[in-house]
């Protein structure tokens, strides 16, 4: 008798553990998939973000609210004017307080608020500061990201505290130093700010 009682609850909790598998497998599917089409064509990132608004926020995992934030904000940004696609904005705050829910101090969370937050002007709110400088504490050096800060930084160098200055040079040598072929873009992206100065110092040949 015992064991005809514990079958059936072994046979329930084998099939909730199966569910949560699934799940945990589907999540992980929309990671990949949201990634993937940070550096895709722009058909396949449309056709992505087309079948994302069907997506429930409860159903998608934070690291994937992070990059379908960041391309509806790209789609948003891509507009003319720039930030005129409302339904884009619409949904890539809606994903952003998926990410806040599960990953509040994210690095890239916080430069998703920093660009949020930015108005049009030759400085950037305190708000948008803020969280750029939050930012380097949670992740001091990154990769698809780091170009962004370094535009940021560039354009907004002297409204930085000196300790993010320090910060976004140093990530800018780290990833020059990563690949001889971002030292280029680096520059281009800095122009002839005085970030660009203190790059240069950094990342010259020694002898």
């Amino acid at each position: 008798m015992a064991r005809s009682r514990l079958r059936p609850a072994w046979l329930a909790a084998a099939g909730v553990t199966l569910v949560l598998s699934g799940m945990a497998i589907g999540s992980e599917r929309r990671v990949a998939r949201v990634a993937a089409a940070r550096d895709a064509e722009p058909a396949v990132r449309a056709a992505l973000l087309a079948e994302a608004t069907g997506w429930r926020p409860a159903d998608v995992p934070p690291r994937a609210a992070i990059g379908l934030a960041a391309l509806w904000l790209r789609q948003a940004g891509a507009a003319v004017p720039p930030g005129s696609d409302r339904a884009s904005l619409a949904h890539a705050r809606a994903m952003l307080a998926v990410a806040d829910a599960g990953r509040p101090t994210a690095a890239a969370t916080l430069l998703l608020h920093s660009q949020f937050a930015l108005a049009p002007g030759d400085h950037p709110t305190p708000a948008s500061l803020a969280a750029f400088t939050a930012s380097y504490a949670a992740a001091p050096f990154l990769t698809a990201e780091g170009f962004w800060r370094a535009a940021y930084a560039a354009r907004y160098w002297r409204d930085l505290p000196a300790a993010t200055q320090e910060a976004a040079v140093a990530e800018a040598a780290w990833l020059a130093a990563l690949d001889g072929r971002f030292n280029d873009r680096l520059v281009d992206i800095m122009g002839g700010s005085p970030m660009s100065v203190r790059f240069a110092l950094r990342v010259q040949p020694k002898h």
